[in-house]
């Protein structure tokens, strides 16, 4: 089994209007397949989060469209690249690829790279997931795969 988790946490100027407002809050993401695992996290709008979770609706998935969201510093290339998932076709029969790269944003040169398959209807509870985990009704999103 594999298992891709993301966590969120706001600037505290989100929940305070008293503070000069500030929308990048800390994404944490942790993953783990059967080869690889690997955990890091990186400042991002929390608008980011919720567009990526909007993307997840889309069906089917086009094997030129893959979902895509990434996160790091400048051009996010090479060692500047922190965070990346792709979600695309993997098959006929509607498993889909999950490609993922994290790495630590203080040393970036220690990066994970791997992938694992799911499925729509994981897809369709991790994007649930997503949401109540940026509703404060949750305290992370969870996708499920193999």
């Amino acid at each position: 089994m594999s298992k891709l988790t993301l966590g969120y946490e706001y600037d505290a100027s989100f929940f305070d209007p008293k503070l000069p407002r500030d929308d990048f809050g800390r994404l944490s993401l942790s993953v783990t397949t059967g080869q690889f695992s690997g955990a890091g996290g990186f400042w991002v709008q929390w608008q980011d989060v919720r567009e990526f979770c909007d993307a997840l609706s889309a069906y089917p998935i086009r094997d030129g469209s893959p979902i895509i969201a990434q996160w790091g510093f400048g051009m996010q290339e090479g060692d500047d690249l922190i965070l990346r998932l792709e979600i695309a076709p993997a098959d006929k029969r509607g498993n889909l690829s999950i490609r993922f790269e994290v790495a630590d944003d203080f040393v970036p040169r220690n990066r994970v790279r791997g992938s694992f398959l799911t499925n729509y209807p994981e897809i369709e509870t991790f994007r649930v997931s997503i949401a109540r985990l940026m509703n404060h009704e949750a305290d992370e999103a969870v996708l499920i795969g193999q």
